[in-house]
């Protein structure tokens, strides 16, 4: 049985120029795969882009990028209060989340819990009955959605919430498997410690959640993406593809590679101006070489 590779580039949406360039790694190369940010001004302008490259909807699989890291909530801030600072933006980490799923209990986490599902099934909304993306996937930014706080809030969300025709196949469980670096003494070397420390910490969750989700029908393709987050250039694509493939292969499972192509060229194009900690994320020229590498696999 033929299986997918998914060639996937996240943070779709941000500006509709940035949207364009990450369409282009599908018009000039391997591209098959996009997460949309749900949050974002130039929503309705990300989907007109991407139906005119494709049309069909077939050629492009299609992901709800579910966001808590920046922008605005799209549930209303006087609605999910503990999400947001003073100006009604986003302001909670990783490591706020990953604390309060330990440490709430009782009321505050029901209360807590109750924000987390208004703003999820509002991005939901946002991708699938305002503007219709033909969603089939769900992914996060930054992952927060493998917290169980955050997880569990999604699988009660879609429980309740009526789908029509869309039907989510697949969920993202953002953890590579050690398989393919276990031979390959020079590129495990080369993983950046605090790729090592994402994956320590997602790895924590990445049973539990594949389990929920499988009881589900729900599939979870192999990933390749944290242990070289940032870094997927085309050294590193060449060097472990192979790898990955032979893995999912024998698990009889697609794959998913998980690129940052779409890079921004100005603050002021930020969901949140403000956030010059996430300027060096967007503007990175890491960005300019996932690209190049998602367009050069195409020749090879």
């Amino acid at each position: 049985m033929k299986r997918n590779i998914w060639y996937h580039a996240d943070d779709y949406g941000v500006t509709a120029e940035q949207s364009g360039r990450i369409l282009s790694c599908y018009q000039d190369g391997v591209l098959n795969s996009i997460s949309v940010l749900p949050n974002t001004p130039a929503l309705g302008e990300a989907l007109k882009k991407l139906n005119q490259a494709d049309p069909t909807g077939t050629q492009i699989r299609r992901v709800l990028h579910l966001n808590f890291v920046e922008g605005k909530p799209l549930a209303g801030a006087e609605n999910v209060p503990e999400l947001v600072d003073s100006s009604g933006y986003f302001n909670k980490s990783f490591v706020d989340f990953f604390r309060w799923n330990y440490i709430r209990r009782g009321v505050r986490r029901d209360a807590l819990v109750r924000q987390l599902r208004s703003e999820i099934a509002a991005q939901i909304q946002a991708v699938t009955s305002v503007y219709d993306f033909g969603i089939t996937a769900i992914d996060s930014h930054q992952h927060y959605h493998m917290i169980p706080i955050i997880f569990d809030s999604l699988m009660e969300v879609l429980s309740e919430r009526g789908w029509g025709h869309h039907e989510i196949h697949q969920i993202r469980i953002p953890v590579d498997p050690m398989a393919p670096l276990r031979n390959n003494a020079q590129m495990r070397r080369g993983v950046p410690r605090m790729n090592w420390v994402k994956w320590c910490i997602l790895r924590t969750y990445a049973d539990r959640n594949k389990k929920i989700l499988h009881s589900r029908g729900i599939e979870t393709p192999v990933f390749f993406g944290i242990f070289y987050t940032c870094e997927m250039k085309k050294n590193v694509v060449d060097e472990l593809l192979a790898s990955y493939r032979d893995y999912a292969d024998q698990k009889e499972q697609n794959l998913e590679l998980m690129f940052h192509p779409g890079s921004l060229t100005d603050c002021e194009e930020l969901l949140d101006p403000r956030r010059k900690d996430l300027a060096a994320f967007y503007m990175s020229d890491n960005r300019y070489e996932e690209a190049e590498c998602l367009k050069l696999l195409n020749k090879v």
